[in-house]
């Protein structure tokens, strides 16, 4: 072989020792065992073939010919000879051979176990994160469903106080002094307050506080359909059926435009004398109603 195709073939072998070190090493830093040490055994091999290609031959040298020696031996029984010393050049047991084979076997072996330890620890972390994945999954989803009912029945309390003005036959609903509404505003805020915590272990303080919620809500509106405005005293009552009859008259789109603004305004004085009224149920009246009006004035 010509001086520069060995040149060109040791250039080549050394590139794939680095490219086995660096892969070895990125597999090392993302704790992929089993690739690391396949890729280490690679590159031992490579850089073998590389740097020393005849080792393998002169270790099957040494051993047939550490074997041939066994066998040729004379089998016969013979006095050894005490003024004989036996020098570097005289037969013997090749221990420095049989050592160098053991050595390397033993290597092969440890290397081996080793990678089939990290091949199970491996399988036995990935598992465990499997695992630790899964039980995520699941407290998210669970605390996916305990904000839904959560933000369900914030919803249904928002859309009533949004269309309060609608919805005066459940005025108990509104009125903080009635024990069932005071009850509701209070889980209101229980339930806000154990929703700030996100840790794992807060999830069943969380869901408990939704559970209360939510039976506080529906025993609040019940309450609100079924009394209506019987619980006020006689004077309120009366202001807000005259509050009702005001809203109709408002709400006619036949009536006249003039007539139907005061009877607007007239409505609201007469249920903020009972109860305060959100500004944006206000809001959303006036919106709904003003179309009609500029209507009725063309």
């Amino acid at each position: 072989m010509s001086t520069t195709a060995a040149w060109i073939l040791s250039l080549a072998g050394s590139g794939m020792c680095l490219f086995l070190a660096v892969q070895t090493f990125r597999f090392w830093i993302t704790q992929g065992w089993p690739r690391m040490c396949s890729t280490l055994i690679g590159a031992l091999v490579a850089s073998t073939v590389v740097f020393r290609p005849t080792l393998p031959l002169e270790l099957a040298a040494k051993l047939r010919a550490s074997l041939s020696n066994d066998l040729e031996a004379d089998p016969r029984p013979t006095t050894p000879d005490p003024n004989v010393t036996h020098g570097p050049g005289t037969d013997g047991p090749p221990w420095g051979t049989i050592a160098l084979v053991l050595g390397i076997t033993v290597a092969a072996i440890a290397l081996l176990l080793g990678s089939l330890a990290l091949a199970t620890g491996l399988r036995r972390h990935r598992e465990r994160a499997r695992q630790q994945q899964r039980r995520a999954d699941e407290l998210a989803r669970r605390r996916t469903e305990v904000e839904e009912r959560h933000d369900a029945v914030r919803d249904s309390l928002g859309d009533f106080q949004m269309n309060l003005l609608d919805n005066l036959h459940r005025l108990a609903l509104a009125d903080v002094n009635v024990a069932q509404t005071a009850r509701l505003i209070d889980a209101l805020d229980a339930a806000r307050d154990a929703r700030i915590s996100t840790a794992p272990e807060a999830l069943d303080t969380y869901r408990q506080a939704v559970i209360a919620l939510e039976l506080a809500w529906r025993s609040a509106d019940h309450h609100a359909r079924t009394t209506g405005a019987s619980y006020l005293p006689r004077a309120e009552r009366r202001n807000i059926e005259q509050a009702q009859a005001a809203l109709a008259v408002a709400r006619d789109e036949r009536g006249y435009a003039p007539q139907r603004q005061l009877a607007l305004r007239r409505a609201l004085n007469l249920i903020e004398s009972v109860i305060p009224v959100p500004l944006e149920a206000i809001a959303a009246l006036e919106t709904s109603t003003r179309p009609a009006l500029a209507l009725a004035k063309n």
